[in-house]
């Protein structure tokens, strides 16, 4: 058994704790995000609708793209409407919760 070879390995460095995010990082971050998707959301109504104003002008003949583009506003605008939903159930069984 070779004692010189122990000698030679590398301590053992122990990795920093993470840091945990404080509440209010948590919040600014989730509202962050809901303004992101809330503006993404907007974004696809708009290009929806100028998608439409060029196809009733005349200058859009391909129907499938503002078909695309409709149901992809649609979609996202229904799953917004479901978060919504959801969030306000959630805070409503949160106020009925007794103290």
């Amino acid at each position: 058994m070779d004692i010189n070879a122990l000698s030679q390995t590398v301590p053992v460095r122990t990795p920093v704790a993470n840091k945990l995010p404080t509440p209010a990082e948590v919040t600014k971050d989730f509202s962050s995000y809901l303004t992101d998707a809330l503006s993404q959301v907007n974004q696809a109504q708009v290009e929806s609708a100028n998608l439409a104003d060029r196809f009733a002008a005349g200058e859009i003949t391909d129907v499938h793209q503002l078909t695309v583009a409709g149901q992809k506003a649609s979609v996202m605008l229904q799953l917004t409407m479901q978060v919504r939903n959801k969030m306000i159930e959630s805070y409503q069984e949160i106020m009925r919760m007794p103290i």
